[in-house]
């Protein structure tokens, strides 16, 4: 069948947009501080000052060039929500020469907790939750909120935890604070309730849970879609359907439902209800309910939380009452100046409910004489028993039920997008918008302008690179029989010309939509990508705001922050019976010191168990090669890692590792991040050497068959040669006779729409069964929660052997 490629080239007028905006940060400092900050000032960083403020002693850092937050907690070993805590002044950015105070933990602070190796530190994750982490280490989570005050308000990224490990709490008893984990302060969409999903719990038991239809539980959580619901993941649940939902045919309120478990029912509190309602919900007593959770005050019940609830003591044939029997309500008379409120009072009965039971009283002008029925005990027996007989049903008839509202995950073979209908896919790219004229009316060919800048040259290059990848992935579907319209769209980089393309018509019928190329145009395109349901590729830069939000958006170049636990993990595996040494950088490092951080929680984690090994964590000294042929072990293998990203660092460590394998004839394998890759000051023999390896996303392996296939391919097209970016330990030259970026937008190309032809429309169900080569990607696509977009976990590891070979093994 016939490929069709139309061309919707957008020009528009490269308009720089320049915002500038002003942050003012007032600080109030004491007299005190201003003599304070005078006589400090000269002191060294190991050696604060000292001072009470408030009956409270505090350390007085002052701020260093190119020190952060995160850094500065670590260095006293303390949360980043300590330090927010004590400078509640602090503005939105740190400055050279601002006074920090520093808590002083005492021995008698429950946070130092005695001896220091009684604790594991854990560094908070994005997306991590107080309560995976209680999971994650077998400590309740009234215990985990006891070690790091402040925790309970919400969790910050970077900041650092105290894990008990002196005690096993793995035998601790049962108790609410290990049902659910509460949405997190300032981290949550405050829109929704957050549960973290338990053991036996499925998608037509949550949705009973929280009274909403399957249908709005799959809205909020696409992911469920699939039909797969994972222990220990979380899902969302819009609060406003919850209370729409929770009106009852007939002024009738159902108890709401409830997961079993032994001896205790859960429930999920609602709002209004208090611990009275909720025992005449269930007929148990109110000092029972208290007993089975003493942590939970009854003055402060939160929504979503989970109450322990003793199993009733219910009569099944209570559930057979006619619901007009007299025995289910009493009947009030109004008296003269009653209220509702003294009335639910009297007889412990909510408000909404009375309202609900008698919704032809207008209780805004409630009137002397008014007659209102008033739930009995029997009543509210009767209501529980019909839950629990209707959740008994619903439990046997589930899956047929489920399958009514959840997509087939057969996942079957798609026979008509991209056969009998075309599959429309988008591409938007600024393939000139670096170097156009900024006059109107200027109208430059997007694919052979005039290059006036080296700067712009590259720029420009990148993008009519990727572009080429792409034709030679059309021309491969269209050997396939495979009918393609493609839309190309050259975007400028300002809003407007932006927002003009999204106003195509045509461009809501696109079955997938490639691009933006920048951050700061994502969000416009991740909005219609949304509203449509259109699945959205952002393929080169690692910087994705709006990866949380869009559970249609694919990202390619992922974030190094979902990488590294992957990376830890397979390095804590390859030190299995060795020596782990990480050699720290000599200056300060976010980055480096968070996945250093990571990888020694790793290796504490598997201390005696199967494949322990020894951990070292070494700063350099005066005599680097010196102390590090000490620290080499000679009976087993060593493994060391280098975390930093910095040019200098790594360019003074290989050849000091180098010598040192030369002079001890220990065994070294070298570990380091993957832009060292790039840097032309390292010797690739010494790389080789150390059996160098590196992480990354792509790469090529130039004995694959279908590599070669490709390259000859590419040169015949372009008569320049293609790699997965410059050559190892070269820098990428404007003048260089190769492609950096044309395999990228064949792999992703070809990927997606093969994906689409596979399986149609519902394509991302059914990924897990996808089975797609790519040349240089690695492509596995994990979603970053239940409701936000994919990004590639996919991992290559590249091996440097002392042969001078290279070997590209997949991670996962």
């Amino acid at each position: 069948m016939a490929l069709i490629i139309s061309y919707t080239i957008v020009h528009k007028r490269l308009r720089m947009s320049i915002k500038t905006s002003l942050i003012f940060i007032i600080v109030l400092i004491s007299a005190l501080f201003t003599d304070l900050g005078a006589q400090i000032s000269t002191q060294s960083a190991q050696s604060p000052q000292k001072v009470v403020l408030n009956g409270k002693e505090y350390y007085l850092h002052i701020i260093q060039k190119g020190e952060g937050l995160y850094r500065i907690s670590v260095n006293y070993g303390l949360t980043m929500q300590d330090l927010l805590e004590a400078n509640d002044d602090l503005g939105t950015t740190l400055k050279v020469g601002q006074i920090l105070r520093i808590p002083i933990v005492s021995k008698t602070d429950p946070r130092a907790g005695g001896k220091e190796d009684s604790y594991t530190f854990h560094t908070v994750e994005r997306g991590q939750t107080a309560y995976s982490i209680s999971r994650k280490y077998n400590v309740p989570l009234d215990v985990l909120y006891e070690k790091n005050p402040g925790s309970e308000a919400g969790l910050i990224v970077g900041a650092i935890l105290r894990i008990p490990v002196q005690k096993d709490y793995r035998q601790a008893p049962d108790s609410v604070s290990n049902i659910v984990a509460m949405p997190e302060v300032g981290q949550r969409d405050e829109r929704y309730v957050y549960h973290t999903v338990l053991a036996g719990e499925t998608i037509y038991s949550l949705s009973r849970k929280f009274n909403v239809t399957m249908d709005e539980l799959l809205e909020s959580n696409p992911a469920l879609r699939s039909g797969v619901l994972t222990t220990g993941s979380e899902i969302r649940v819009v609060k406003a359907q919850m209370a729409q939902n929770f009106d009852v045919a007939e002024g009738e309120q159902e108890v709401q439902s409830f997961i079993e478990n032994g001896d205790y029912l859960y429930h999920s509190i609602l709002q209004g209800q208090t611990f009275y309602s909720i025992s005449r919900l269930y007929q148990v007593d109110v000092e029972e309910l208290k007993a089975a959770n003493p942590s939970v005050s009854q003055d402060d019940l939160k929504v979503g939380f989970m109450l322990k609830i003793p199993k009733p003591r219910i009569d099944d044939r209570m559930a057979d009452i006619d619901k007009d029997d007299k025995r289910l309500f009493h009947t009030h008379k109004v008296r003269r100046r009653e209220t509702l409120y003294g009335i639910s009072r009297h007889y412990h009965v909510d408000m909404e409910l009375i309202k609900k039971i008698n919704p032809d009283v207008n209780f805004q002008r409630l009137s002397n004489g008014d007659l209102l029925r008033i739930p009995t005990d029997a009543w509210f027996a009767r209501q529980t028993a019909i839950a629990m007989a209707d959740d008994r049903e619903a439990e046997a008839a589930e899956d047929i039920d489920s399958s009514k509202f959840l997509i087939s995950n057969e996942c079957l073979r798609n026979n008509t997008l991209g056969y009998r209908e075309p599959l429309r896919v988008a591409l938007m790219l600024p393939f000139a918008a670096a170097n156009r004229d900024q006059t109107y009316g200027s109208r430059a060919d997007s694919l052979q302008a005039v290059r006036e800048t080296r700067s712009s040259s590259n720029l420009t290059r990148r993008f009519t690179e990727f572009y080429s990848g792409v034709l030679l992935a059309l021309d491969t579907l269209k050997q396939r029989g495979i009918n393609i319209d493609m839309s190309v769209y050259d975007i400028a980089p300002d809003t407007n010309s932006l927002k003009r393309v999204l106003r195509d018509p045509s461009l809501r019928k696109a079955h997938l939509i490639i691009g933006p190329a920048s951050a700061n145009e994502l969000p416009l395109v991740s909005d219609f990508s949304r509203e449509y349901g259109i699945p959205l590729v952002y393929p080169m830069s690692n910087t994705n705001p709006e990866l949380d939000y869009n559970p249609y958006l694919f990202h390619i170049n992922t974030p190094d922050y979902l990488l590294f636990d992957i990376i830890a993990d397979e390095i804590v595996r390859d030190a299995a019976g060795g020596k782990l040494i990480v050699i720290m950088p000599t200056e300060k490092e976010d980055n480096a010191a968070h996945f250093a951080a990571l990888i020694k929680q790793k290796a504490f984690e598997r201390a005696g168990g199967p494949g322990a090994f020894e951990y070292v964590e070494y700063s350099p000294g005066a005599d680097e090669l010196a102390e590090l042929i000490q620290l080499m072990a000679t009976d087993r293998g060593n493994y060391v890692l280098v975390p930093s990203s910095k040019i200098s660092e790594v360019t003074r460590v290989v050849p000091v590792l180098y010598g040192v394998r030369e002079q001890s004839k220990a065994e070294i394998n070298f570990y380091g991040l993957s832009d060292v890759l790039r840097f032309q000051t390292v010797d690739p023999e010494q790389i080789h050497a150390l059996n160098g390896t590196f992480f990354r996303s792509f790469g090529l392996d130039y004995g694959d068959r279908a590599t070669g296939d490709f390259i000859a391919k590419y040169r015949q097209w372009f008569k320049t040669e293609p790699h997965a970016i410059s050559p190892y330990f070269q820098n990428h030259d404007a003048s260089s006779t190769y492609s950096r970026y044309g395999i990228w937008g064949y792999d992703v190309t070809n990927y997606f729409i093969s994906a689409l032809v596979e399986y149609g429309e519902d394509f991302d169900l059914c990924l897990d069964n996808f089975k797609h080569h790519q040349i240089q990607f690695n492509f596995n696509f994990e979603r970053v929660s239940n409701w936000g977009g994919f990004y590639n976990s996919g991992l290559y590891k590249f091996r440097f052997r002392p042969d001078l070979k290279m070997e590209r093994i997949k991670v996962n």
